[in-house]
């Protein structure tokens, strides 16, 4: 009987691993975080800090998406309305802003919780906007670079 287990156990194994052989991934130090019931995932290595909530200055003539302007030690950080750069007129509960680096400047994403920041699992390159499940915590990949211009 012991011999039997023993084959079975070693059968299983082989074969998940040959599963995890088969199935291409990478993995990315991603930092989750919540926003308005939703999750959200940003590359870590273009996040600059998170700080606290604070009342975005309001910008005359500035894109709908955009909630305002704040200064973050002596940077300018343009806050988005909300982590997906939709327009969304009513602030959900943010607590936090995720400050990230971008040729361009630096975007402030608001937040409700942060998660983790780490190395995710992936099963294929994330592109901007792309919806992954890594161990049943579906999460939307955002790259604050990519926000689509409007006219």
């Amino acid at each position: 009987m012991t011999d039997e287990l023993d084959e079975f156990l070693s059968t299983d194994s082989d074969t998940e691993s040959n599963l995890e052989r088969a199935r291409p991934g990478i993995t990315l130090d991603l930092l989750v975080f919540e926003y308005a019931n939703d999750a959200y995932a940003v590359a870590a290595v273009c996040v600059a800090g998170i700080v606290p909530w604070k009342t975005p200055a309001r910008v005359p003539g500035v894109d709908p998406r955009v909630a305002g302007v704040i200064q973050d030690r002596g940077r300018i950080v343009v806050l988005m309305m909300h982590p997906t750069g939709r327009h969304s007129p009513a602030r959900a509960d943010a607590k936090r802003i995720i400050l990230c680096s971008t040729a361009r400047g630096y975007v402030g994403l608001p937040a409700s919780v942060t998660r983790t920041v780490g190395p995710v699992d992936l099963d294929c390159q994330p592109g901007p906007f792309s919806v992954h499940d890594c161990g049943g915590a579906p999460f939307t990949y955002l790259d604050p670079t990519a926000y689509p211009e409007t006219r």
